[in-house]
């Protein structure tokens, strides 16, 4: 228990320390006061240039434009090694799976293949021995 009334004591100090007076700040709303927006002010686009006045429609556009490409060169790099691990990961398991069933397939039909295949030669030299015998 005393640990936790030294911790509760420590964080007391150091919340004295930065408010001194021991009440919570006057700019910190609380649940029961009504807080008012300050008047929204537009956003302005941070590319180094200010915007003046109305900026045209293709202005905008183009400004857009230039924003989706900035953002997809900066995200690029990170989007790929965030994706391309698990993806690898997946496709390795799937790949896997795929040539499992394939390897079990091809095996039967190979099988299949081969028994046919000397069915026919067994049936070709038995009808070819029944020929022979009866021609002698």
């Amino acid at each position: 228990m005393s640990d936790s009334d030294d911790l509760l004591g420590k964080a007391d100090a150091f919340l004295k320390r930065y408010h001194p007076s021991g009440t919570a700040r006057d700019d910190v709303p609380v649940l029961t006061e009504v807080v008012t927006e300050p008047a929204a002010t537009p956003a302005r686009p941070s590319l180094g240039t200010p915007v003046q006045g109305s900026s045209t429609r293709p202005e905008l556009l183009e400004l857009e434009q230039r924003l989706k490409q900035s953002i997809l060169d900066a995200i690029g790099p990170h989007i790929a090694t965030f994706v391309e691990e698990p993806l690898r990961a997946r496709l390795d398991a799937h790949l896997q799976r795929a040539l499992t069933a394939l390897s079990a397939q091809v095996k039967t039909d190979i099988e299949t293949l081969i028994r046919e295949a000397v069915a026919r030669a067994v049936a070709l030299e038995i009808a070819r021995a029944r020929g022979s015998s009866r021609g002698s």
